[in-house]
């Protein structure tokens, strides 16, 4: 019944899935999981320090249907019509100890405060003042794209649909007021007519963010492994260069995306994106890592990124020279913290298929490592003209050898003649 209209596009998903956390995952960071401020949905509801902004729910609910002018009676035979199919998107144990009244009353509240929040911040903003303390907005946003406090998005869209269609509101679709309420994560400034998807919930979202569907190839199984790191390499002659992001344009150099690695064989020269890691991104990736595990196994582009990052990261020498080579901006504290983030990240990830374009670089990487020329020039190179000081001592001592090789035949010729 509350099934988007909106083309399914082939990047993954498709059908209802559990919005839940598999428990092997969780149980590495339970925190990336756990909304810090604001509960959504039934997983997080009994949590007794997500309690306090119960309130603010309810008044936003409120004034929601105030705006609309609804009646609730309408809205509530909206949700338990579909009440049903809406319990299927979560485990069956998280769902055992509430009630259908409890359940419908729970799905209502939390997606009118969404509904409400969005309105608020697009189009009522000055109302906002004093509803809810300026310090709690980030903090609310985040809690609303982590993968455990997520309503269905077609549950949003139909509730939406059906209180906007007859009040004289100004509105635009649901997915452009979701756009502008997470531009934050936005960082790649993707637009309506950029997003030919069906969106499952934020999370979903957020992951979509990362991605350019333009170029994404079909995943292949058994994806080719990297068994060096980025100092490996960098000994071996990689020459590492990090995109950079344009904040003026919203876009990567050379209109590039997130995850658009090349390694250029010939040359020897592996570009990436350049990527900021805070506690906040970090958390970010493990929930959209969650969800592909759960929902997009086979589409799995964002968990694909960081596993090439993990090849490349083993110790903190290796976060060392990707930062200073513009491809990490890490704000993790010192470069173990990054190190181990990054590592983590990976752990207990079921990883069967991989992006071809990475499978590609990773056996083009392989093949470059082994080639023992590319190493003796990296070493001389190193010890010979890696700084200013040592290319001139370098050059002058060439230079006197040169002059020595000259006077030596001069010499030779002179008695000889």
């Amino acid at each position: 019944m509350f099934e988007s209209s909106r083309q399914q596009f082939s990047i993954g998903g498709g059908g209802l899935g559990l919005i839940s956390v598999p428990d092997h995952l969780r149980k590495l960071d339970e925190q990336a999981f756990t909304p810090l401020l604001l509960s959504i949905g039934p997983i997080h509801l009994s949590n007794v320090k997500l309690q306090s902004t119960k309130r603010y729910k309810v008044q936003f609910c409120e004034s929601f249907l105030r705006w609309t002018k609804m009646d609730l009676k309408d809205l509530v035979g909206c949700v338990r019509s579909c009440e049903k199919e809406i319990r299927s998107y979560y485990a069956e144990n998280i769902l055992s100890d509430i009630s259908s009244d409890d359940f419908v009353a729970m799905i209502l509240v939390d997606a009118m405060f969404i509904l409400g929040y969005f309105y608020k911040q697009s189009y009522l903003t000055s109302e906002l003042d004093g509803m809810i303390p300026d310090w709690m907005h980030p903090f609310l946003k985040l809690d609303m794209v982590l993968l455990e406090n997520q309503l269905p998005f077609s549950v949003l869209e139909m509730l939406f649909n059906q209180a906007t269609s007859s009040a004289e509101l100004k509105t635009e679709a649901l997915l452009e007021l979701a756009l502008e309420f997470f531009q934050c994560y936005n960082f790649q400034k993707m637009s309506l007519e950029n997003i030919a998807a069906r969106i499952e919930n934020f999370t979903d979202l957020v992951r979509l963010f990362h991605l350019n569907v333009s170029q994404l190839r079909n995943r292949i199984s058994g994806g080719a492994k990297l068994p060096y790191s980025a100092t490996q390499l960098h000994e071996a002659g990689v020459k590492f260069k990090g995109v950079k992001f344009e904040v003026a344009t919203k876009r990567y150099g050379g209109d590039r995306c997130f995850l658009d690695l090349r390694f250029d064989l010939k040359n020897g020269v592996l570009e990436i994106p350049c990527i900021t890691l805070n506690a906040e991104k970090i958390r970010l990736i493990r929930n959209i890592s969650a969800l592909e595990q759960s929902l997009y196994v086979g589409h799995a582009y964002v968990t694909d990124f960081f596993v090439i990052l993990d090849f490349l990261i083993d110790t903190s020498k290796d976060v060392d020279l990707l930062c200073k080579e513009g491809i990490l901006v890490n704000y993790l504290g010192d470069s173990n913290a990054a190190a181990s983030a990054i590592n983590n990240l990976n752990t207990n990830i079921l990883w069967d298929y991989m992006n071809p374009n990475y499978s590609k670089i990773c056996e083009d990487l392989n093949v470059f490592y082994k080639k023992p020329w590319h190493k003796w020039r990296a070493t001389l190179w190193r010890q010979y003209f890696s700084t200013p000081w040592r290319a001139a001592s370098t050059s002058a001592a060439i230079i006197l050898l040169l002059l020595t090789l000259a006077q030596t035949v001069c010499s030779l010729k002179s008695t000889i003649w």
